[in-house]
């Protein structure tokens, strides 16, 4: 009876790893479309209600997954040595990219659209001290660091690993993390999608520079929003 050989082990471990990386890119859009119906229809069905439940839960398992399949996750993004100056400069250059890159193409999405980026959900911290703490520490948990695990860490390094971890590899992981992170934020609008996805090149890009390290990408992530909340908040 013949053996499997090395090859072949790898290629079976390769497809596996695809496997579960397009299940959790399903399971992903699935919760993003959770959020829209809850956020954007008259009558939600009840399971709407778990939207950030089921990601969580999704983000685990898949991490779980890969790594038992052999996907290096380097302790999920925070086991590399923290170099404070250098991800605070990234942190800072994402933060600068996102703001000119939304400065550059609102009127864009506007035009194309005839709307902007939807942020109703957020309009109840308007003037409210305590919707503020609780949205600054969704955004921190949640947001900042919960998304940042799921796109920039899993999946965007679960795909480069099924794909050979080439540059080339990293490159398609890049671009694929980013169109499913805008199609999950399909509750913003048409633009609040593009914005989103463009906003995913730069904090996956982030992460490629930091060599998989989740901090520079979390903290531009939580201080770009940070940014928009307070705006929100000192609107009312």
């Amino acid at each position: 009876m013949n053996e499997p050989t090395p090859e072949a082990g790898s290629a079976n471990r390769n497809w596996k790893v695809v496997g579960i990386a397009a299940l959790f890119i399903a399971g992903l859009i699935a919760s993003g479309a959770l959020r829209f119906f809850q956020l954007r229809t008259e009558n939600p069905p009840a399971l709407t209600a778990y939207a950030i439940e089921i990601y969580v839960a999704l983000t685990i398992l898949a991490a779980v997954l890969l790594r038992r399949s052999g996907v290096p996750l380097n302790r999920l993004g925070f086991g590399l040595p923290f170099k404070a100056v250098r991800y605070l400069i990234l942190a800072a250059i994402g933060v600068g990219l996102i703001q000119l890159a939304g400065l550059l193409l609102e009127p864009l999405w506007g035009r194309l659209f005839g709307e902007t980026r939807d942020l109703a959900r957020f309009s109840g911290v308007s003037g409210s001290s305590a919707e503020l703490i609780k949205l600054l520490v969704l955004n921190w948990t949640v947001a900042a660091f919960g998304e940042e695990l799921a796109f920039r860490i899993v999946l965007m390094r679960g795909i480069a690993f099924a794909l050979g971890d080439s540059r080339t590899a990293f490159g398609a992981a890049l671009i694929v993390q980013a169109v499913v992170f805008g199609l999950v934020h399909a509750y913003q609008g048409p633009a609040g999608i593009c914005g989103a996805a463009i906003n995913g090149l730069i904090f996956g890009g982030l992460t490629l520079v930091a060599r998989g390290s989740i901090w520079p990408a979390a903290i531009a992530h939580g201080s770009n929003n940070t940014i928009g909340i307070l705006e929100l908040y000192l609107s009312g």
